[in-house]
């Protein structure tokens, strides 16, 4: 990925990949909470809120209630319900994201983030989901060990002393997450290790020459033509 040609997107760039997962977690956050006002506004119980707006959205409490909605795979990592969560895990996922980005990485952003989602979830749940889980850490977890894995001698701050060294960013990221969850589930923790990993891999694999993000490239660029204006 080092010798990639593309620079960092422009802020507004429709290739911007980084902006592009903010706003999505920024606006199903709206979407929530414009929900939940909604609910308060007519009187309604906020349990019916959880039980209709919440619960098919993120990641099911055991294995028998996500068969019954297997496509929270693919939307619980993008929700939050809390301010200071979402903007926590906002403010790491621009910190990755952009070191990504710094280092020719931006098409690679996306496809790590999703990968981690549905990997970590899925290891979530075979392994005996005991409570319900949302959040955008395992996608952020993923970008943080694939800016290590990428270079892991890349400095921040270079003009302090010799700067500070990017895996120093990551672990100090890790250790926040492991204080967090001293008391999470053997089946949590295990999900947040395979969601760190599947960062590694990507960028081994990548450094082989197997761009696990190709299809997903691909796919974009023919929505793209076939929503093109005709000429």
């Amino acid at each position: 990925m080092q010798n990639e040609n593309s620079n960092k997107p422009l802020l507004g760039a429709d290739n911007n990949a980084l902006i592009a997962l903010l706003s999505i977690n920024l606006v199903v956050y709206a979407l929530i909470g414009f929900f939940k006002v909604v609910y308060y506004l007519n009187s309604l119980p906020l349990e019916q809120f959880y039980a209709q707006i919440m619960q098919p959205s993120i990641l099911a409490s055991s294995p028998s209630e996500f068969l019954q909605q297997p496509w929270t795979l693919f939307t619980y990592y993008w929700v939050h319900d809390g301010f200071w969560v979402l903007l926590t895990n906002m403010i790491w996922l621009v910190a990755f994201g952009y070191l990504l980005q710094v280092q020719a990485a931006n098409k690679h952003i996306f496809p790590i983030y999703f990968y981690a989602g549905i990997l970590a979830g899925l290891t979530y749940i075979l392994l005996g989901a005991d409570a319900p889980i949302m959040g955008a850490q395992v996608g952020v977890m993923a970008l943080a060990m694939a800016v290590v894995s990428l270079s892991p001698q890349y400095r921040l701050l270079k003009n302090i002393g010799k700067g500070i060294p990017v895996w120093i960013l990551a672990l100090v990221y890790l250790i926040i997450q492991a204080l967090s969850s001293a008391h999470a589930s053997f089946a949590l923790l295990a999900s947040y290790l395979v969601a760190a990993s599947t960062g590694l891999l990507y960028v081994m694999l990548l450094n082989k020459g197997r761009d696990l993000g190709k299809w997903m490239h691909q796919l974009l660029a023919l929505l793209n033509n076939s929503l093109a204006p005709k000429k």
